[in-house]
């Protein structure tokens, strides 16, 4: 799949703005605070990803009071076209009718790297289950709403320990949602491994292991075995909450023995690798986005990213401050130091 092309109005910094794009790679160039990330934010909203922070602003800062509006035509697999209308929440519409970004997402593949991305090998658990959660629900749609129940569930199992009372009433449906998430993230991750036959020596791992347990199983175990403590922590010791992915090089952690340059290309490698499962499952080649992917790479390194994203023959967005591949290579994209 590959944008076309896409509109804006009154998004963030555009008062409107028209772009065309190349069905390969595109580079969106300029200073800090030009627009580069804004713009490869709306094509993530037109993905059905949704906005990447601070997702109340928006609206237009010099016209806050009318709705934000963009679309794009899409071509590839299967051609469409996608329109947001923007107020204090994100209405979708798919060739004029409404449509759940559950679903477009499925019809619009897209994985993101942005300039926090390293946080995946260098950050909190929680940056990598968000990475991993999100490939999770490309691949299997109905994971998106298996994750929000579970959010509900365990909320509700901490208001009863605050409370003192007994969490058991939740217990069966905590262990049933929380045990088929971690299933669904083991598996996804196995596929995912299919596909790295040993690049670099890099090997991915979700943890805790099930022990050759079911998750639901593994998870009632692991509330018995920590029911006191649970009590006088008042919040869950158990659950998906606690999965993290472990990235190790040469049987050792990533974290600990590469340079930022090759955690970059780590992840770069990860998410190709991702969107080579993506295509196997659906059938339509996904689009990347990559927010100052080569800051911190010397020229080799440079020149490595671009012969691996030209491989993969998909529609690639990538921002810097100014083009940092060979200037002989035609890409599309857009210069906001240029006037336009």
């Amino acid at each position: 799949m590959f944008f076309k092309d896409s509109r804006l109005q009154n998004f963030r910094g555009f008062e409107k703005l028209e772009l065309i794009w190349s069905p390969e790679i595109n580079l969106i160039l300029g200073s800090n605070g030009s627009g580069k990330t804004n713009t490869l934010e709306s094509l993530s909203i037109l993905s059905g990803w949704g906005g990447f922070a601070n997702t109340r602003n928006l609206i237009s800062w010099s016209n806050p009071h009318s709705p934000a509006y963009m679309s794009a035509n899409i071509s590839g697999e299967e051609d469409f076209k996608v329109t947001a209308k923007i107020t204090n929440k994100t209405s979708i519409q798919l060739d004029e009718k409404k449509i759940t970004c559950t679903d477009l997402r499925v019809k619009l593949p897209a994985v993101t790297f942005l300039t926090g991305g390293i946080n995946l090998i260098d950050g909190t658990p929680a940056a990598r289950r968000l990475f991993l959660d999100k490939l999770c629900a490309l691949i299997f749609p109905p994971y998106a709403k298996l994750l929000s129940d579970f959010k509900l569930v365990n909320k509700a199992r901490i208001n009863l320990l605050r409370s003192k009372r007994p969490a058991n009433s939740t217990t069966l449906l905590f262990c049933k949602t929380g045990g088929y998430i971690m299933e669904i993230r083991r598996e996804i991750i196995s596929q995912l491994k299919n596909f790295m036959n040993g690049a670099n020596n890099f090997n991915i791992a979700v943890m805790p292991e099930l022990e050759n347990f079911s998750g639901a199983e593994f998870l009632y175990n692991s509330l018995k075995k920590n029911r006191e403590r649970e009590i006088f922590a008042q919040r869950p010791l158990s659950g998906v909450n606690y999965d993290d992915l472990i990235f190790t090089v040469n049987n050792k952690p990533a974290s600990e023995f590469l340079s930022r340059g090759q955690k970059r290309m780590l992840i770069l490698d990860l998410i190709i690798i991702a969107g080579n499962l993506i295509y196997s499952r659906l059938r339509r080649k996904p689009v990347l986005f990559f927010d100052d992917l080569t800051a911190e790479l010397d020229k080799a390194a440079r020149e490595n990213v671009l012969s691996k994203l030209k491989n993969t023959g998909w529609q690639i967005f990538l921002t810097a401050p100014e083009n940092p591949f060979n200037k002989k290579f035609k890409f599309g994209g857009i210069n906001f130091s240029v006037s336009r």
